[in-house]
């Protein structure tokens, strides 16, 4: 069985924890624009905690894809949209 230091496991649960924290403030966000950013900061957040787990797989393709691509995705769908009142 690997035995994992005391620092490490501190960091996970920290890492845990601000993962948390950005998902709950993107979903709390009014503003889509906001939500945008702050998820691709979480999902940065969760492509390092990949990379601290020994994935560099899954961290990388978590950083390209969610930090990058599904913002990216969402800013543009929020530009090409256009809400318009009729008189």
């Amino acid at each position: 069985m690997i035995e994992l230091s005391s620092s490490f496991i501190v960091m996970a649960y920290v890492m845990v924890v601000a993962i948390t924290v950005g998902a709950v403030a993107a979903l709390l966000q009014k503003d889509l624009l906001r939500a945008a950013f702050i998820s691709g900061a979480e999902s940065i957040a969760l492509a390092f905690f990949f990379q601290a787990l020994l994935a560099p797989d899954l961290g990388l393709t978590q950083a390209i894809v969610g930090t990058v691509l599904l913002p990216g995705i969402i800013i543009l769908g929020i530009f090409k949209t256009r809400r318009t009142e009729e008189d």
